[in-house]
């Protein structure tokens, strides 16, 4: 039982979300699927090819016009929002792999996600007689920049303005850019 996951937080800029937030969800990861024949064969696959544009979406108890006001601005006017995850391993693992029950305290872990990209929807809050009855809902999408870091591992890094694709460390995408001079 590893990675599991214990409290998170989520700023806007510089503004800590903490005692407004009511839920984040970060973006589904997925790529396009391209569908491939071959000449002659029986068979047909499907190749992945770009990653999809990536959304989030993030719901706040109460109406923030510090976080509302990003709303319309245009690409290059970027907003950078960071998401802070805490992550607990109840049987850590020694350098073989192998659990250590009993091994003493659960070990933490910290998990990062760094968006760049436009706030292009706002859900507001429904209101009934003198209070809300739901969130103020916001839709964070045009993201440029993914980044999901791990105990400082880089886990994901996807980068539109370096045409950069980093998965589990590895740059998949270093010698494209040498080959296409990117």
């Amino acid at each position: 039982m590893d990675s599991i996951i214990r409290g998170a937080n989520w700023y806007v800029e510089e503004i800590n979300c903490r005692l407004r937030l009511e839920e984040v969800k970060l973006p589904h990861l997925q790529r396009e699927m391209t569908a491939y024949a071959m000449g002659g064969g029986f068979f047909s696959l499907e190749l992945p090819s770009e990653v999809q544009p990536l959304t989030a979406e993030a719901s706040f108890n109460g109406s923030h016009d510090d976080i509302r006001s990003r709303f319309g601005r245009e690409p290059s006017d970027w907003t950078t929002c960071y998401y802070y995850e805490s992550l607990l391993n109840v049987f850590p693992t020694n350098p073989a792999g192998d659990s250590q029950q009993g091994a003493g305290a659960p070990k933490l872990k910290g998990r990062v996600v760094i968006l760049k990209g436009l706030l292009n929807e706002v859900e507001q809050a429904t209101i009934k007689g003198l209070k809300a009855t739901g969130q103020t809902r916001m839709v964070w999408s045009s993201i440029v920049l993914y980044h999901d870091v791990v105990d400082g591992r880089t886990i994901h890094k996807f980068d539109v303005a370096n045409n950069t694709l980093i998965i589990n460390g590895q740059n998949y995408t270093a010698e494209h850019n040498r080959l296409i001079a990117a």
